[in-house]
């Protein structure tokens, strides 16, 4: 848990998505990010130590840690670029291109598959990259954990070495009910869980996961047994039901 004081000259990017502006910093080699509409810090925090108990491996997905930003909760993350890295995030990837905004492009296609494999497409004629197994992890994680916000700008590659290869994960902190705003608690778990909406190819976790398959499998015990050492909140409550949801499926 960490206490940082951060003054304006380390703001990098003010980043709008669905679910309103979250303030980044970046200073001395890590990334920072204020809570906004909920607990994005203690989402981030849980969903990469989920992460920990997954087939994936450490360099597939950004660790995240909880603690205080200028008197607010929030998280932060290493930086994990190297000095000559670039990240190239999909959405900056086809405006750089294209010239048009790949979300409103893929938006007027009619179903999912089209959306999917014009995107697939797009990347493996532009990087030489074949991103079904990077989407494969990303949609599974996401199913799991609800991340309502993998917008365009949160799939990425990475030009390294001449070459692009895949970014890690990142940037899950919409995740496990902590910002949905339709949530009520006078309903049950299940219901609440009805109410997610998923990004970017359907509103749907679940089909977007079955079309590129299992991405990863879950030690489940041990990651239940985690959890039930993790503070009583919400964020956590929701992730171990969706880990018991899907226990059959992720061992």
């Amino acid at each position: 848990m960490f206490n940082e004081q951060i003054g304006n000259e380390f703001i990098v990017i003010q980043e709008g998505t669905s679910e309103g502006t979250q303030i980044k910093y970046r200073k001395d080699g890590f990334w920072y990010k204020k809570d906004n509409r909920g607990h994005e810090g203690r989402a981030e925090y849980l969903v990469s130590k989920f992460m920990e108990f997954t087939s994936l491996e450490e360099s597939e997905y950004v660790k995240y840690e909880e603690g205080i930003i200028n008197e607010k909760s929030g998280c932060r993350s290493r930086n994990f670029l190297k000095s000559e890295d670039e990240l190239i995030t999909f959405y900056r990837l086809y405006y750089n291109e294209m010239g048009k905004d790949l979300s409103k492009v893929i938006g007027n296609m009619e179903t999912m598959e089209e959306r999917i494999e014009y995107v697939v497409s797009f990347i493996k004629e532009s990087c030489g990259l074949d991103i079904r197994e990077y989407l494969s992890k990303i949609f599974t994680l996401d199913m799991i954990c609800l991340n309502e916000d993998r917008h365009l700008n949160n799939l990425a590659v990475i030009m390294q070495d001449n070459q692009f290869v895949p970014a890690p994960i990142f940037d899950n902190g919409i995740a496990l009910l902590t910002a949905n705003q339709s949530v009520n608690w006078y309903f049950s778990m299940e219901d609440n869980v009805k109410r997610v909406i998923a990004r970017p190819f359907s509103g749907s976790h679940e089909k977007m996961m079955k079309y590129f398959g299992k991405g990863f499998s879950v030690d489940v015990e041990n990651a239940l047994a985690w959890l039930d050492t993790e503070p009583d909140s919400i964020e956590r409550n929701v992730l171990k039901y969706q880990i018991e949801r899907y226990r059959d499926f992720l061992i």
